[in-house]
């Protein structure tokens, strides 16, 4: 089963594309969508706007599409799940590719730049093997004793 979430958010060209490619046929796999605030509701594929938590989701599925929301992402990577990831364009001025652009850089997920090449990324993301996440040693606390030295 494929899982695609939009978070609290919407972001209705992923929605679009998850369900033209299952009503299409070029994507066989169950596929289920959160679509938050969206307007688009998908014909082809089950879907629901919000849930207390995403982890049952997580837990049942192959692979997770994701439109890259720290939080997703950070939960999907740390527990070592294949991620494909959508830039959500519409928020915030494209503050989102930082975060995923490191994260495909270390091996953790797809960075699926183009929604339209959605199929191909998910295909990559089936047979990719993606590097554990290892969290980067905590550095805030050496930054405050280094002001309180002054």
């Amino acid at each position: 089963m494929i899982f695609v979430t939009v978070g609290t958010a919407h972001y209705n060209p992923l929605i679009e594309e998850i369900d033209r490619l299952v009503g299409s046929g070029e994507l066989a796999d169950a596929v289920v969508a959160q679509i938050g605030r969206g307007r688009y509701e998908p014909v082809n594929i089950p879907f629901f706007r919000f849930m207390k938590s995403l982890s049952h989701a997580y837990d049942k599925a192959e692979i997770i599409v994701s439109t890259g929301g720290a939080g997703t992402t950070l939960e999907c990577v740390t527990r070592g799940l294949r991620l494909v990831v959508v830039e959500n364009t519409t928020l915030m001025e494209g503050h989102q590719a930082q975060l995923i652009g490191e994260m495909s850089r270390r091996g953790h997920l797809i960075w699926c730049e183009n929604v339209g090449d959605l199929r191909k990324c998910i295909e990559i993301a089936r047979v990719k093997e993606f590097s554990p996440y290892v969290s980067d040693k905590p550095l805030m606390h050496e930054m405050i004793f280094d002001l309180l030295k002054g």
